[in-house]
């Protein structure tokens, strides 16, 4: 195994780029990026629906937040069984898979919420899980060495574009239609994307995985790994507890649906840019990695405090900060856990997925809980994890030298 002290050495490591074009790894990247938008909409589309399904049923906020701390629990379970897999022949079959499975789970949740919200939560997040790691190999595996970083970043946008695509739809289409036609509608569209996956093949002489010497030998797990798996927990917290409640958080104080889905969705387009924008920069400056970690998350941890204020301009800034920060580190994670370990990129990001889906999920639970009585104590603890993160971080800056 390489050790994290490889890195540099790992960046050299030649990998096939068999996407069928050429070795561009575009039409590899866009594909796992809209994959990654419809898998994640699970848990966002009821994130942003929070106020009208509770207002609908009955539901606290802590009940909610359970609807998605299942998801990202399951989420942890689907990457849990791929850290010892191998990558199978054709990946796009068990995109397919997970894509149907999802649209399965959003079917459910529009025809009987009460029971299907949470089988939605439970098929979205496993299938969430299970395909990370895959995806996260894929593109080690599939782009070439100048696009890779930007490729991840690429990947990772697609998540606060799934938010952004949520916010969205609760002014335009569910107020006037309600909001159990938008999960309707989007469970079509999960099932009409299987239908290009599963026509694509495996290149001739291509394999997926490894030397079969390589996908028998478990992953040692080194300071490094788990430094950064932490990181991911703490950020994930942050990221997911704002995605989930930073709607109600807005709408409570005072703000119309329409100006608090305004707030969010700025902030999911400043995410996404800034995740384009990391991958990019990395791409020409590897050794800014480490850093640029550091300072995203202390710039999430600042935005979360400012969350804790009333004042619109200063709500609406950390809102900003900590969608832009607090959430933009995520394809530069894995990106950093996947390099060292050529020819084991999805194990070593099966647990960095870890981290972020048990992350993923403390986050909406602890907002959940803490809302109802004190809702900047949710904020405050999400500033806290933020922090930690960064320390992680900084740890796992550490354990390369």
């Amino acid at each position: 195994m390489n050790a994290p002290g490889a890195l540099t050495r790992a960046r050299s490591t030649p990998r096939p780029a068999t996407d069928g074009s050429g070795g561009s790894g575009l039409p590899t990247a866009l594909t796992v990026a809209a994959v990654t938008v419809l898998t994640s909409l699970p848990v966002f589309l009821p994130g942003a629906a929070n106020g009208l399904i509770s207002a609908e049923y009955g539901w606290s906020s802590a009940r909610m937040g359970a609807v998605l701390a299942v998801y990202w629990l399951a989420s942890l379970a689907g990457a849990y069984l791929t850290k010892r897999a191998a990558m199978p022949p054709v990946v796009e079959r068990v995109l397919a898979v997970a894509l149907g499975g999802t649209a399965l789970g959003l079917g459910c949740a529009a025809a009987a919420p009460v029971v299907g919200l949470w089988v939605s939560s439970v098929l979205g997040g496993f299938a969430y899980g299970f395909t990370q790691p895959h995806t996260n190999a894929l593109l080690m595996r599939r782009c070439p060495p100048r696009i890779r970083a930007f490729a991840f970043g690429l990947k990772q946008a697609a998540v606060p574009a799934a938010t952004l695509l949520a916010s969205l739809s609760m002014p335009l289409l569910a107020q006037p239609a309600g909001w159990r036609p938008v999960f309707g509608l989007t469970a079509v569209l999960c099932a009409a994307a299987t239908v290009p996956l599963l026509r694509r093949y495996e290149a001739p002489g291509v394999r997926a995985d490894g030397p079969a010497r390589q996908r028998a030998t478990p992953l040692h797990r080194d300071r490094y790994l788990l430094a950064l798996s932490c990181a991911g927990f703490f950020g994930a917290m942050v990221g997911n507890g704002l995605g989930g409640f930073l709607l109600l958080s807005l709408t409570t104080r005072g703000s119309s649906l329409t100006v608090a889905s305004a707030v969010a969705t700025g902030g999911a387009a400043l995410n996404i840019a800034v995740r384009l924008a990391a991958g990019w920069l990395i791409g020409r400056r590897p050794g800014a990695t480490g850093p640029a970690l550091t300072a995203l998350f202390l710039t999430g941890a600042c935005g979360t405090a400012l969350l804790t204020q009333t004042h619109p301009a200063l709500t609406t800034a950390g809102a900003l900060l900590a969608y832009g920060g607090g959430w933009g580190w995520a394809g530069l994670l894995h990106y950093a856990i996947g390099l060292p370990y050529p020819g084991q990129e999805g194990r070593a990001t099966a647990y960095s997925q870890m981290g972020v889906s048990l992350g993923a999920a403390m986050g909406p639970l602890v907002c959940g809980a803490l809302f109802t009585a004190a809702p900047e104590a949710g904020w405050w603890a999400l500033t806290a994890a933020g922090v930690g993160a960064a320390g992680c971080a900084t740890v796992a800056r550490r354990c390369q030298r």
